[in-house]
């Protein structure tokens, strides 16, 4: 098996036909070294591995670097290119001021969202594929951007599939989601007829099924919660060498400018009163910069966006590693994929978030640093670090492997499907 662009054929059909058979519909997927990526292809890779045949229905972006590098056999990739609308509505690095505000134009006039055409793309190339293809028994679509599950939803009924909508984030009520005014009203509605023709609704924490299942009480039997999780051979992390006179920190990640207030990190470190160094990885320029000039006293380094295995290398490296969540109440429901990156390097995590948001309460149950946004605490917390330092972690807990997760997944389509 192998990856295919918009015109090829797969080979899935030529395998048993007993097999289960699983689509995955993922914008997102490598080698576009992005967040969303990691996900589906774990799911690929996992479902692969326990015997399913697995065809991944899959964006082609062109504003993200195509530097995720990782194993694709076991299954099919079919991308889909993308449209003029999509190009046109990225934000890609190095474009200047004018085409940026234009795409902040585009984003904010498209509906339900500006990878529309490339989703509609994907349910083309969907149906091409069920004229050579055995159907599916599971169509599974990860979103955002959530127009995915529009696509996997048409597949799903064309061919008598269950339709499993996956959801790394949500949809409506997202205060991150770029709209026009005139739209908002109409998320919402959009949003829960999308769930509820789903037989599954998927989400990556526990606070986001609750959620859920409160603004859309009659999907409430159908939510399920599956976490991100550490990837098998991510924990494998035995370089990291302490260096007593520094402490270096590492973020990697956007920042989403006041959205995700670093400073009281940054005000703690400042307090040390020994060196601290703090290296960002794929956040915005003008941001990290303008931190430098605040904070002058922290060698604060903008490293750019770089491969995946190069930021995973930087994390195993860090004294601790700052995770940036947000405190208000959408975002104590966020549970992100760097989160289980960070917990599969070892390193301790400092993490501006609720104690009691889903990803305070991860970090204080299994003892992998300090959630607060507390300056003091943080500062007691680094200057422990700056004067003991830390061991890695010898094992990441079983239930916070990827695949433990994911046979919560499996589990459940089985007994819906099979059963």
């Amino acid at each position: 098996m192998g990856t295919h662009i918009l015109d090829s054929t797969s080979s899935v059909a030529e395998q048993s036909p007993a097999a289960k058979r699983l689509w995955i519909f993922s914008y997102w997927f490598p080698p576009v070294n992005e967040v969303g990526s990691s996900r589906a292809v774990a799911m690929a890779r996992y479902f692969a591995a326990r015997g399913w045949q697995v065809t991944v229905i899959a964006g082609a972006s062109e504003a993200v670097p195509q530097t995720f590098v990782t194993d694709l056999s076991g299954f099919d990739v079919h991308y889909v290119p993308d449209s003029w609308l999509t190009r046109s509505s990225s934000f890609k690095p190095g474009r200047g001021s004018i085409a940026h505000r234009l795409s902040t134009a585009l984003r904010l006039l498209s509906w339900p969202d500006h990878i529309r055409p490339v989703a509609r793309a994907m349910k083309r190339r969907a149906r091409d594929l069920l004229r050579d293809l055995p159907a599916p028994d599971v169509v599974l679509s990860t979103a955002l951007p959530f127009s995915v599950h529009a696509a996997a939803r048409d597949t799903a009924r064309q061919c008598g599939a269950l339709f499993v909508a996956d959801n790394r984030d949500i949809w409506a009520r997202n205060p991150y989601k770029l709209t026009a005014p005139f739209y908002q009203s109409l998320d919402s509605s959009y949003e829960r007829k999308i769930l509820a023709s789903a037989d599954l609704v998927v989400a990556v924490s526990e606070g986001m099924s609750d959620y859920y299942r409160a603004t859309y009480p009659a999907l409430a039997d159908k939510v399920i919660t599956v976490m991100n999780g550490v990837d098998a051979g991510i924990e494998d992390c035995d370089h990291y060498r302490r260096d007593p006179t520094r402490l270096r920190l590492v973020y990697t990640g956007i920042l989403y400018g006041e959205r995700r207030d670093v400073t009281p990190l940054l005000r703690a470190a400042q307090r040390l009163g020994s060196p601290v160094g703090i290296d960002f990885y794929g956040s915005e320029p003008e941001i990290v910069a303008q931190l430098a000039a605040d904070f002058p006293d922290i060698a604060i380094v903008d490293r750019g966006r770089v491969p995946r295995a190069q930021a995973l290398d930087a994390q195993c490296a860090a004294d601790a590693l700052i995770l940036v969540v947000g405190t208000a109440p959408w975002e104590d429901t966020l549970l992100p994929g760097k989160l289980f990156e960070y917990i599969g390097s070892g390193r301790p995590i400092v993490a501006l978030a609720n104690p009691g948001s889903d990803s305070g309460r991860v970090i204080a149950g299994y003892q992998l640093g300090i959630a607060t946004t507390e300056e003091d605490a943080i500062a007691d917390f680094l200057a422990r670090l700056a004067t003991n330092g830390m061991a890695s972690k010898a094992a990441v807990p079983a239930d916070l492997e990827r695949a433990h997760q994911l046979r919560i997944l499996e589990d459940r389509l089985i007994t819906i499907r099979f059963s």
